[in-house]
């Protein structure tokens, strides 16, 4: 989970646990705004750079600049999103992670 609001972040990280998703904050590292940087387009909309490798953060880093001073959080959920076998509470294919959380905070609103 990425965002600058650190009051957002705690309350979904609370709500996460209670629903069953955990998530991390992870900080946003300026440093890789570099990465976003294109010859051609406004922005680099990928991590393609060899040097960087910073899929998660640089995408966190784009999707920044197009929310203004609204407050947002962007949730990560590449690794979570798949289970490659039948394990715990999920099956094998997509795992839904991140709707229980996202359900539950909209509820609060």
């Amino acid at each position: 989970m990425y965002s600058r609001d650190e009051r957002l972040a705690a309350r979904l990280n609370q709500i996460g646990e209670e629903a069953g998703d955990r998530l991390w904050h992870m900080p946003l590292i300026d440093d890789y705004q570099i990465a976003l940087k294109s010859e051609i387009a406004d922005f680099n909309h990928t991590a393609d750079k060899p040097k960087f490798g910073a899929g998660s953060v640089t995408a966190a880093l784009f999707l920044e600049k197009f929310v203004g001073k609204r407050r947002w959080v962007h949730l990560d959920i590449a690794g979570p999103a798949r289970s490659e076998v039948d394990a715990g509470e999920y099956v094998k294919g997509g795992t839904g992670f991140g709707v229980r959380t996202l359900t539950a905070w909209l509820a609060t609103l």
